[in-house]
């Protein structure tokens, strides 16, 4: 340590550094600072799975009414490099089709794919599923790919299924622990 006398006579201490203490302060600061960053993000990509998996489940409740009031209508799920996207389709009694306008329900930043027979399948990009109804009954009808049990929606640290009940043709959001 270096000493320098002033005016008065009297001896000061001539610190050039930090001492240990500040240092710890200062990392602690650092430390808190980068946890709540991180847990933004997570925050951010889980809000997005949530609104994927509602989004998601209210055009399977469109698709439904639709297709109690029209001859027959289903609901494509697809993935595109830009995000997830829904898309109705409707075929009136006289034969005629009408497709719909594609929904983005959700963004690239969340994996979505389906349960059939147990097995997991992730969509990939340009792949698609087929939701269809039973206009009898109301419950689920097979389509291109058959009947499935569920759709689940992952992102950050969040994972939601929409279960698919055959009989009634119903579905419900639910919050499962990730795999």
């Amino acid at each position: 340590m270096k000493f320098k006398r002033n005016h008065k006579n009297k001896l000061h201490n001539n610190n050039s550094g930090y001492s240990i203490v500040e240092l710890i302060i200062v990392l602690a600061i650092i430390a808190v600072l980068m946890g709540s960053v991180f847990y933004s993000i997570i925050l951010v990509f889980s809000a997005n799975a949530k609104s994927c998996a509602n989004n998601i489940q209210r055009s399977i409740g469109d698709c439904k009414v639709t297709t109690m009031g029209k001859a027959d209508a289903y609901m494509e799920l697809y993935r595109n490099d830009d995000g997830i996207y829904t898309r109705m389709h409707v075929t009136e009694s006289d034969g005629t089709t009408t497709h719909g306008e594609p929904q983005k329900v959700g963004t690239t930043k969340v994996e979505v794919g389906y349960v059939q027979g147990g097995a997991e399948t992730q969509l990939m990009p340009g792949a698609s599923i087929q939701i269809r109804f039973d206009r009898s009954s109301g419950g689920f009808k097979a389509g291109a790919g058959g009947i499935y049990e569920e759709i689940y929606v992952r992102g950050g640290s969040k994972n939601y299924a929409i279960v698919l009940t055959e009989l009634t043709g119903k579905s419900e959001v639910e919050a499962r622990p990730m795999p």
